[in-house]
């Protein structure tokens, strides 16, 4: 006897019909919500695309190897390599601001990941970390896109670096640690041979000091204020001559100060003050004016010629003010009247309105000229976005190429601020 097994051919038809999945259009993304990739590699994002990412990660590997956000960038380039073959992948890394502001960090990487979204729109993301406080962007990215996936790259080490010795032996290699180290121990046993009684004196006028900066967060300015300074000095500039007459200048007037305070000793304090004062008064303008003229030689270098306005107004009335200075020393010791003075003041206010009036000319945060052609646009928050192409004076708008798409667009003088050399939109 045969038995016959029943089958359900529609069952059997159904079963063997392809299922039709929707098709997912798939963004890898990696973080850098400090920037460190724009501050030591000078690239913008939001960083689009293979080739791109490939480009602005082995430039900052080089630029800083032991960072880990370079780490996470080859990271996020492998699973797309791996995910290229049967998806529809693009991969972006977006660029936050300093840690001084992580309120504009996260703005910075909310508006990239939106206009990220506008060129590939995705319909899921993969986030790409290091494992570090790019976690916390989870959230924002979330507000724009599901996030399916998350990857952290975790940079494996041998033995010989996870030992004590070697940690110690770089930590002391550090300059950082170097200084405090070596170099305060230096510095107290110094002024105990050099100072002897008042080297404790000295020591707490140093740490009182020091205590000071840190606690009022002034060493940024001070650092700024040295890399400043001695990033001008370079021999292939003109304006070096001029900073050179400034420091010799101002060392010079110092010393001439201190010799003739110290010399007139027959005459009170208030007459001997004022003598070295107006002993001096010709070198420190000599000095201030060869500093602004050297600023003013820089910013043909620096392609600021935008500031030139404000630094010859600030050149003229160094001259200015320097002349009612002496009129009002003079008046201290009584070689003048008041009405001289008084006139002196006048005429120096006139001048001052007249000065301003001229170099209102060069001034492009009132109205739209064509020096406004050149400089970079950004958003409020810092964010990139392009740079200014022309200008209608007679319209007062300006026309800028946008930095990823290459798009042309204009904005109106009311919709927009130049403060720092950028238009602010």
């Amino acid at each position: 006897m045969v038995v016959r097994k029943k089958t359900n051919k529609k069952k059997d038809l159904i079963e063997k019909e392809p299922i039709n999945q929707s098709y997912e259009k798939i963004l890898i993304i990696s973080v850098d919500r400090d920037n460190d990739i724009g501050e030591k590699a000078g690239i913008t994002g939001p960083i689009i695309g293979l080739k791109n990412n490939t480009q602005a990660a082995t430039k900052f590997a080089i630029a800083d190897p032991e960072d880990s956000d370079g780490n996470c960038m080859f990271g996020a380039i492998k699973k797309y390599n791996e995910l290229i073959k049967e998806n529809d992948v693009e991969i972006v890394t977006l660029t936050g601001h300093s840690k001084s502001n992580l309120f504009y960090a996260d703005k910075n990487i909310a508006l990239q990941l939106k206009h990220t979204l506008e060129i590939y729109p995705a319909t899921a993301a993969i986030l790409v970390t290091d494992g570090a406080e790019d976690d916390q962007v989870l959230p924002i990215i979330q507000n724009y896109i599901p996030v399916i996936s998350k990857d952290t790259i975790i940079v494996r080490q041998s033995k010989n670096l996870e030992s004590t010795f070697y940690t110690i032996k770089k930590a002391f290699r550090d300059p950082f640690f170097a200084r405090i180290v070596y170099g305060v121990p230096a510095v107290i046993l110094l002024l105990f041979v050099f100072f002897k009684n008042s080297a404790l004196q000295i020591i707490a006028l140093l740490l009182g000091l020091y205590f000071l900066i840190k606690g009022f967060n002034l060493d940024f300015y001070f650092i700024k204020f040295y890399r400043n300074i001695f990033k001008r000095f370079s021999i292939h500039r003109l304006s070096l001559p001029f900073y050179l007459a400034f420091i010799f200048f101002s060392i010079f007037s110092i010393v001439k100060g201190i010799n003739l305070f110290n010399l007139n000793t027959s005459f009170d304090l208030l007459f001997r003050t004022v003598y070295v004062l107006r002993a001096i008064l010709l070198y420190l303008v000599l000095a201030i004016s060869s500093a602004v003229i050297a600023s003013i030689i820089d910013l043909f270098y620096f392609k600021k010629v935008y500031l030139l306005g404000r630094h010859i107004f600030t050149l003229l009335s160094i001259f200015i003010f320097a002349t009612l200075i002496d009129f009002a020393l003079q008046l201290i010791i009584s070689e003048i009247e008041i009405s001289l003075f008084i006139t002196a003041i006048i005429l120096s206010v006139i001048f001052l309105i007249l000065i301003g009036i001229f170099t209102n000319l060069f001034n492009i945060s009132s109205e739209v000229t064509v020096l406004l052609v050149g400089l970079s646009v950004r958003s409020k928050y810092g964010l990139l976005i392009g740079k200014v192409v022309d200008v209608d004076e007679k319209k007062q708008i300006i026309i800028y190429e946008e930095r990823t798409n290459k798009k042309i667009r204009s904005i109106s003088k009311k919709n927009f601020s130049v403060r720092n050399g950028f238009v602010i939109i």
